[in-house]
């Protein structure tokens, strides 16, 4: 990671990011990848902060869907939108890991494409009341034989005039760590073609959409960055790993073993003859006093406390990160009330469903950026567009029981026949409506 106050002095810009929140994007990334400073060679990752992010990734996007419609302009949006999301779930992921993620859309040719750029690639730079980052760089790096090139954008929206500058500038180093000196976007072929300035007029947000867990930064209050999924759980994490370490070695101390005096043994070429598959099994002594010594090694595992240990520090990671008993833990072993594993699965229900909403928050943003791209660079038909979100809880919904209990609604007069349409047929309900008989009600007297 490049030396913060080195991209603040190149750009002139002063950069809100304190040094404990700049150390816990650190450690959150070293959980992620498996780097943490207690890893070594007797201790092992078993992979917890990885798989936390992964299945509060699943938990928010599975089952979930979301499309535009509406016009040609919309269909025009749908297919830039559709492609970015076939891969929503593994950007999801990075946002759990490291607290956030920016989708920052860019033009090839008359497609719109969307760089997914992680926590530890963006500082913030200014942010409105509402904590929405109207100001931030973001770093991209490139190495070219022993050169370290760097290129440092930074998007500025001034919401009283609503003007919004795009910089670019790039920087060489000799090493990673450091910025270097300042050098020409023309020395990196993948960056010949970004403009060093760009003014854009009458914008009223930023090109760039931040999708932030919802939790609130109790490292640095007043920082708009996002916490990552796992944050309260790092030192748990810790534990879990140290204490799976102690299991195996409990394993591997308590190995079945056979100590006996190397006399008992035939001499084959000098060395005691054991028999094939067998020397791992046999500890031979030399010069003990007796000829005759055998002795068999083999002590009572006590794996089942053990790994009771481990299950309890899997529950309260469980519980620290929002995710319902028995995710990670042994779900055979939760010794809970029914009140109490109820009472979790619901506090994992709406941890998600917050997660859901500052999603569907930062994807509308992405598209509203897609609209003004296909404004500027004229690549569709003006019109109106309509998203739509629909949100599972985490497991495969049954199509033909849901069904049922909105055709129920419907019948009860509590729900819209066009809204069961558009669920069922996965449109707007503009287009629902098309689907509706004109002479007779679609579901009884219910229209």
């Amino acid at each position: 990671m490049i030396n913060q106050a080195d991209i603040s002095k190149a750009l002139g810009v002063k950069i809100p990011v304190s040094s404990k929140m700049q150390t816990a994007l650190s450690e959150w990334e070293d959980l992620y990848i498996n780097e943490s400073s207690w890893l070594k060679e007797d201790t092992i990752s078993l992979e917890l902060a990885s798989e936390i992010s992964s299945e509060t990734a699943r938990l928010i996007t599975n089952g979930g869907k979301s499309w535009i419609s509406g016009s040609q302009r919309a269909d025009y949006l749908q297919e830039q939108y559709g492609r970015y999301m076939s891969r929503i779930r593994r950007d999801v992921e990075f946002a759990c890991a490291l607290g956030g993620i920016v989708f920052k859309p860019y033009l090839v040719g008359r497609q719109i494409k969307v760089d997914s750029i992680t926590a530890d690639r963006f500082l913030p730079v200014s942010f409105d009341s509402d904590g929405e980052i109207t100001a931030a760089v973001f770093q991209e790096r490139q190495t070219i034989e022993k050169n370290f090139y760097t290129r440092l954008e930074y998007h500025s929206l001034d919401t009283h005039s609503m003007i919004y500058t795009v910089l670019n500038r790039a920087f060489v180093s000799k090493d990673m760590w450091s910025l270097g000196r300042e050098c020409s976007l023309q020395d990196v072929p993948q960056w010949s073609s970004y403009t060093p300035e760009m003014i854009i007029r009458d914008t009223e947000r930023p090109l760039f959409a931040y999708f932030r867990m919802p939790a609130a930064n109790n490292i640095d209050m007043g920082s708009p960055l996002g916490m990552s999924c796992y944050k309260k759980a790092a030192e748990e994490i810790r534990q879990a790993d140290q204490h799976w370490e102690r299991i195996m070695w409990e394993y591997q101390g308590s190995e079945l073993a056979v100590m006996a005096e190397q006399a008992m043994f035939t001499i084959e070429k000098g060395k005691p003859a054991i028999p094939k598959g067998k020397r791992r099994l046999y500890n031979i002594l030399q010069g003990n006093g007796n000829e005759n010594f055998f002795k068999e090694f083999s002590p009572a595992i006590r794996d089942n406390s053990l790994f009771n240990g481990l299950n309890r520090i899997l529950q309260r990671i469980e519980f620290n990160c929002d995710l319902a008993y028995g995710t990670i833990s042994d779900p055979q072993t939760v010794e809970k009330t029914a009140e109490e594993v109820r009472s979790g699965k619901e506090r994992s229900r709406s941890s998600m469903s917050e997660k859901q909403q500052a999603l569907e928050s930062a994807l509308k943003h992405l598209i509203w950026i897609f609209n003004e791209y296909a404004d500027y660079y004229r690549l569709a038909p003006t019109g109106k567009y309509e998203t739509v979100f629909e949100w599972g809880e985490g497991v495969s919904v049954d199509r033909d029981k849901e069904f049922a209990r909105q055709f129920q609604l419907v019948t009860a007069g509590k729900l819209k026949a066009e809204k069961l349409l558009a669920w069922y047929f996965g449109c707007s309900e503009d287009k629902a409506k098309e689907y509706m008989p004109d002479t007779a009600p679609l579901f009884g007297d219910s229209l």
